[in-house]
């Protein structure tokens, strides 16, 4: 297998290439969350900026798929093909258990490309034993691509004309009592947590989460159902690589990514400003029974 090093910058390469197909569809309008959630079955077709339609339709869970999905996740496969590593994706499971795999959200956040919100991204993780050793996470609306690798930190770099432009990770000097919440859905249980810890709450879509704790820009993330392994193992990578910490609330352990299973058991990831109050953090959240 090649080194880490050499993974990283093909998963960067990937991701890349998979944001070059969403912007050929991209457009800054389509369907609201209210539309999306009134049908249950949808095939629509919408514009893109580009002139190019795609289509929306809705999986078995009612969550929407769309062709710029599909094109990311057919670009990604094929960039990542050379590493003669399995890929497991939202859109094609593995189907069985693997040491070592490629875990890949083609395009994540796939209600906020549909609205025109900008709120999406690519993830892109390897994994080891049930661990991420490197992710990767690409915005292609602003250009920016966040990496990291095990035993080395988080880079941010802007992809402009070809090129990867350093860019400064932290935002700010501390992280701020900030808990971030999913932009869709009730706040009621963050809205606890955050009372409880006396933290402000915003809300954002995406594993762009991820980034936003690696900035500073926010102490803290909770996600209170469960979830899809692809949605957090190039999140974690990138959080972890700036000194955060991700913690499974079931096991009170790192997380496990498990191409079996696919799902991840609720989680909160702290920011390493705030790792001194991981004790307080966990104690209010089983005291509040969240």
């Amino acid at each position: 297998m090649q080194n880490l090093n050499e993974l990283l910058n093909l998963a960067k390469l990937a991701a890349i290439k998979a944001g070059d197909e969403i912007m050929k569809f991209y457009a800054h309008k389509g369907f609201d969350d209210e539309t999306l959630a009134a049908r249950s079955t949808l095939s629509e077709s919408v514009c893109g900026k580009n002139g190019r339609d795609f289509e929306v339709n809705l999986k078995t869970d009612h969550s929407p798929v769309t062709s710029a999905d599909l094109a990311a996740n057919a670009a990604i496969f094929e960039t990542l093909k050379s590493s003669q590593i399995p890929i497991c994706s939202e859109e094609k499971i593995l189907g069985e258990s693997a040491r070592t795999f490629w875990l890949i959200d083609p395009l994540d956040g796939t209600k906020d490309f549909i609205s025109g919100s900008g709120e999406f991204c690519v993830c892109i993780a390897l994994i080891e034993d049930g661990r991420p050793a490197l992710g990767v996470i690409y915005v292609p609306v602003t250009g920016e691509i966040y990496s990291a690798a095990k035993g080395g930190q988080t880079q941010k770099e802007l992809y402009e004309n070809g090129a990867f432009i350093p860019q400064t990770l932290a935002a700010k000097e501390r992280a701020p009592q900030t808990i971030i919440s999913g932009k869709r859905g009730k706040n009621v249980t963050a809205g606890k947590l955050a009372t409880a810890l006396n933290f402000d709450i915003a809300r954002l879509s995406s594993a762009i989460k991820y980034c936003r704790i690696a900035e500073n820009i926010a102490g803290a993330y909770m996600r209170y159902s469960p979830s899809s392994i692809w949605d957090n193992a190039a999140g974690e990578m990138i959080a972890a690589g700036a000194g955060a910490k991700m913690i499974d609330l079931a096991t009170l352990k790192a997380p496990i990514y498990d191409a079996a299973s696919l799902k991840n058991n609720e989680f909160i990831v702290i920011a390493k400003d705030f790792l001194d109050r991981e004790d307080e953090i966990l104690r209010a959240i089983k005291e509040l029974n969240l």
